[in-house]
């Protein structure tokens, strides 16, 4: 069954299996999966130093993993992060088209995403440079996502700190089991 997202059946559904692979997968968990995800938002949520620094940020961020085969995405994988005036209200995966329609989309390759979360590349820089990109440019979005520069920092601060496998490098079964679940996202939950 295909859930509809933005109905209460895709939310509990999604919350659901949340917590059904919260106990079943072992921290930590592989970049680009749910668990991941609701570890991360549980991260940024309880974060005093990310609420001081973001008090003044309205706006969701989408963060897009390009499709990386040899990585496991076959196709983008998007994770929308409601953040308001210093909260997170929510960190999820979410369909491509509603991933799009986020207010800043961050879009970037797979690898440079985990060398950012590995602390290798500084995103703002990436930012910068547009090998991190908003899609679509907008002047005043990127100026706005630079004067909130040190909330974004502190993002990555709190992303690296979550407990990270990466997909590419699991071993073959991790891998397989990776893909599987990204299809049967793909299938339920349209994401």
């Amino acid at each position: 069954m295909m859930y509809q997202y933005g109905t209460r059946e895709w939310d509990e559904a999604y919350a659901k299996m949340i917590e059904e692979r919260r106990n079943t997968e072992q921290a930590p968990f592989i970049l680009g999966t749910p668990e991941w995800v609701s570890e991360f938002e549980k991260k940024i949520q309880a974060d005093e130093r990310y609420k001081e620094i973001a008090q003044k940020w309205e706006g969701s961020v989408v963060l897009v993993f390009k499709a990386d085969p040899q990585a496991g995405f076959d196709n983008d994988v998007f994770l929308f992060m409601d953040l308001w005036h210093g909260e997170c209200r929510s960190a999820r995966l979410v369909p491509p088209e509603i991933g799009r329609s986020g207010e800043y989309v961050l879009e970037a390759e797979y690898d440079r995403w985990k060398r950012i979360l590995k602390k290798e590349l500084n995103v703002v820089k990436e930012l910068a440079t547009r090998k991190l990109k908003l899609v679509p440019f907008e002047f005043k979005k990127a100026a706005k996502l630079t004067a909130a520069a040190q909330a974004a920092l502190r993002l990555v601060d709190l992303g690296s700190q979550v407990g990270t496998r990466f997909p590419d490098d699991v071993d073959a079964k991790q891998a397989e089991a990776f893909k599987a679940l990204l299809q049967e996202l793909k299938t339920e939950f349209a994401i």
